[in-house]
């Protein structure tokens, strides 16, 4: 089960305090000490160790989330080249920025590719053939979307609806 990170501090945070209560007030009482001491400072340090790494976790995916909405279609190989990830860190990466909401799209499996939803839609154009060798593409594009075609290899603009 994972929880926010500020979750742990607080966790932590509370636990610690109790432990360094028992030390500074409890300290005449080693029986109290040797008790409560090891049961509130250790699972408080793990909670805060724990937080931290919940932390970056969240800050990964908030800035993973940042770089994804400057692409409005990535194919996901070239996404996990990017970031110098594997293409299985990158989907998980991905997977948990779309749970958190913090980026809207959908991967099109028949191309490969993540597509960025954005808030003003801006309809694709069905793109049969390559207008320079004529070989079928069969592929869905943004208007004005500059393409490698696999073919001949030349760089094609999709034409506005």
């Amino acid at each position: 089960m994972r929880f926010d990170a500020i979750v742990y501090f607080a966790m932590g945070g509370f636990a610690l305090f109790f432990g360094l209560f028992f030390l500074v007030f409890l300290w005449d009482v080693p029986m109290l000490i040797y008790l409560c001491g090891p049961i509130t400072i250790i699972p408080g340090a793990i909670a805060v160790v724990l937080g931290v790494v919940q932390w970056r976790r969240e800050q990964a995916a908030i800035e993973f989330a940042t770089w994804v909405k400057s692409h409005r279609r990535i194919k996901m190989d070239e996404m996990a080249q990017r970031i110098g990830k594997t293409r299985f860190e990158t989907e998980k990466l991905l997977g948990e920025a779309l749970e958190r909401e913090l980026v809207e799209g959908v991967i099109d499996r028949s191309a490969d590719e993540f597509v960025l939803q954005d808030e003003t839609p801006s309809p694709q154009v069905f793109v049969g053939r390559c207008p320079w060798c004529g070989g079928d593409v069969n592929r869905w594009a943004f208007p004005e979307e500059v393409w490698t075609c696999p073919y001949c290899e030349r760089s094609v603009t999709t034409p506005a609806a």
